[in-house]
Order: structure tokens, then sequence, then C-alpha cells
């Protein structure tokens, strides 16, 4: 631990959360630059709160002097609510076990929130890929900075100055720990966890800070097949979670899944009127916004892979409304009997 401030003293206590589920590869990562702060290190702790990893995350977590707890087949909703249980702190921050944070990580969410209105229950900031990743997930990194990309999400969409925001992505997120007295998050879901919690507080009039300089490197898609994969889950637990509520918590959630509609309702009508009329203005629309994208990320990477965008976001949107679907056609698991 490094530059110690004169009035340590006074720094709240902060207990950093780190769920994991076999991230052997790259938790050791994650808790070396926890271990690296600029915040003093008697006012912090490091919680491991696991899955029920059948890999080597526990010895690694007992390496770095974290504390540990597993929640056996938890979803991370679940493991999420173990972390903010144990914690001692005045403020509770996580971040994944697929990532890295800088130095100042803790000492700049402590300085960002010590001086918000009291609407004000946590600060946040962007995700980024790692210098060390491969070129797809560093072009990943530079799709969702679009807001073609990110559908204007704060975590992924470059958004250069401070803002208050409505959610934040908790791989980068610091909370007032009084906030966990009234809410929780959903222990049922276990991807989209943070999505559903934040909407339950911004209905409330709770909001976030989000600070464009405190950002953490994560592990992105490294390959297209990831990328589509993790593009389908997401859209599905949208889906899922706007059933659970009845309410639409991102307006731009079902649009991939209505293009998908209405594009094949269009394709159907010039088949059956044997003339092209709809299919060539739906290709222009979106090799034009295909197009503006690409042009985002060739000027952020400088780089020809630039060229994969439009492929990437047919894929992304594409996969993400077939997701969106599933989530909204398939039943409701069966509640478990609790014994």
């Amino acid at each position: 631990m490094t530059d110690e401030r004169p009035d340590e003293a006074t720094d709240p206590l902060v207990s950093v959360v780190v769920v994991t589920y076999n991230s052997e590869r790259t938790v050791g990562e994650t808790l070396s630059s926890l271990a690296d702060q600029t915040y003093p290190d008697d006012r912090y702790e490091v919680v491991v709160v696991d899955g029920g990893s059948t890999d080597g995350t526990a010895g690694l977590a007992g390496d770095h002097g974290a504390q540990f707890h597993v929640v056996e087949g938890g979803t991370i909703g679940a493991c999420r609510n173990r972390g903010v249980d144990v914690a001692a702190g005045d403020f509770v921050a996580f971040t994944d076990s697929d990532c890295a944070v800088p130095s100042t990580w803790l000492r700049s969410h402590v300085d960002r929130i010590a001086d918000a209105d009291d609407h004000i229950v946590g600060v946040g900031g962007p995700n980024r890929p790692f210098p060390s990743d491969p070129p797809f997930a560093k072009l990943v990194g530079s799709l969702q900075g679009t807001v073609f990309g990110s559908g204007g999400s704060p975590q992924s969409h470059a958004i250069d100055r401070v803002r208050e925001v409505r959610s934040v992505a908790c791989c980068n997120v610091l909370y007032d720990a009084s906030i966990f007295d009234a809410y929780r998050f959903d222990g049922d879901i276990n991807v989209g966890e943070d999505a559903e919690f934040h909407f339950r507080l911004s209905e409330a009039g709770h909001r976030f800070l989000f600070d464009p300089a405190i950002a953490v490197s994560h592990h992105l898609s490294p390959t297209f097949a990831a990328f589509c994969e993790k593009s389908r889950s997401y859209g599905y637990a949208m889906a899922r979670i706007q059933r659970r509520h009845g309410k639409v918590i991102r307006w731009y959630s079902a649009l991939p899944s209505l293009a998908l509609l209405g594009g094949s309702v269009a394709a159907l009508d010039d088949l059956g009127k044997r003339r092209l009329r709809n299919v060539p203005l739906l290709a222009l629309s979106f090799l034009l916004v295909s197009g503006y994208a690409t042009r985002q990320v060739y000027r952020d990477r400088h780089s020809g892979l630039a060229l994969l965008v439009p492929l990437m976001l047919a894929a992304q949107y594409g996969y993400y409304g077939l997701g969106f679907l599933e989530g909204l056609l398939a039943p409701d698991p069966v509640p478990q009997e609790l014994p």
C-alpha cells in the first residue's frame, strides 16, 4: 500500500466484494490489483464470495488474504447478498473476478461520493478491455463505446463528464452501505441482477454518479462465438426481469426483437408481392447505422478490424433479440419448496 494520507484515520471503512465462480484464471489479477490500493490498508477489507467453484479459486483467495465465503450453487444475486451480509464497511464496493482496478480506485470512489447529495446511493465508472486482451476483445470494447453498441448504457458508452445516472455496472461500483438496510439484490437472478436492483432503486428516486475517470479493466468477449452467446444471455435476462416487474426497465431492450420480427414481416411481404421494396430500405437503414458505428470504432482503434463492425452489430442485435424473445416466451420456473 502507498500514499497514506495524514487524515487516513478519518477515512471510512470500505468492504470490497468480489463474486467468483471457477475464476482461477483471472481472479488472481483482480485480487492483486485490490492489494495495491492507495487507500489505507487498515480501512478496507476484501471479501470473495464463491458460487461453488471446483477449481483453484479458493486457494488464490487465501493466498491474497481475502475473506472467502461459499454460496453453493448460488446465483450472482445471491452471492452479492452474502457479500453484503458479511461486509463491515460504511461503503460496499463491487468488482468482478475478471477485472483489475487501478491503484486509486477506492480513493477515487470514496472522494467522489463524499460530497454527493442524499439521493445519490453510489458511484460507478466505465469498464475497458485489458491492454493485453486479444484484438477482438478490444474491438468489442470500442463497439460498446458507441451509442449503437451499448444502447447508451453509461458503463460502456463513452461519456466524458461526471453525471447522474440511473444504473451502473456492478464490476465497478461503490454503494453507501446504508442502502442495503432497505434493498437487496434479487437472489433468483444470475444475469442482469445489477440492472434489476438499480431499477428498483431508481423507481424509489435514488441515483448514481457516473465518473468516466474511474475505469476498470475488464476481460471482454475474446471470440465472436462468446460475443454472440453473451448478447443472447443479456437479452434473455432483460426479458425475464421485465416480465417479473411488468414494466419496461430499459426502453431500448425490445428494439432488437421488434427489428427481427419487423424484418421478417417485411421480407415476407416483398416475397408475397414478388417485388423488392421493404428489404432494400431496411438494408440501407442498417448500413447507415453500422457505417456510423464503424467510423467511430476505426477512430478509436485505427485498425482494419473495424470493418467487422457491421457483422458484429448484426450478430449483437440478432442474438440479443432472439434471447429477449426466448425470455418472454419461456415458462416461469416452478417454485421450490423450502425445507
